[in-house]
């Protein structure tokens, strides 16, 4: 991917840690809504695909925040973005980024 097609996670190799986010907050969204059309049948699982659904979008939340950082100032870019921007954009933001927002260092075509 050349720079001009590329943001900053991509270009620092982390774009798969976006992905594994996405796929977990994805099975989350999946066990609530099998938790909602068990209702249907009786709900009996209702309370625990809705635990399951909330633990694995808590922690897929935690695991993104912990392992997002910059190469090089090792800034932990999730909580520095929640933290600096709105809640309706930090997420669209983070996956726009062109330099990291903590230490400002530009895209580079390498991952350290």
């Amino acid at each position: 991917m050349s720079d001009a097609h590329s943001n900053w996670i991509t270009a620092t190799g982390q774009a798969w840690k976006l992905y594994v986010a996405v796929a977990g907050f994805a099975g989350s969204l999946l066990c609530f809504t099998v938790a909602f059309f068990s209702l249907g049948a009786g709900g009996g699982e209702f309370l625990g695909l809705m635990a399951c659904g909330a633990f694995l979008a808590v922690a897929t939340f935690v695991w993104l925040t912990a392992v997002l950082r910059c190469p090089h100032c090792k800034a932990n870019l999730v909580w520095t973005m929640v933290a600096s921007r709105p809640h309706t954009s930090w997420l669209i933001d983070l996956a726009a980024l062109e330099r990291c927002p903590a230490c400002g260092h530009p895209l580079t075509k390498s991952s350290e």
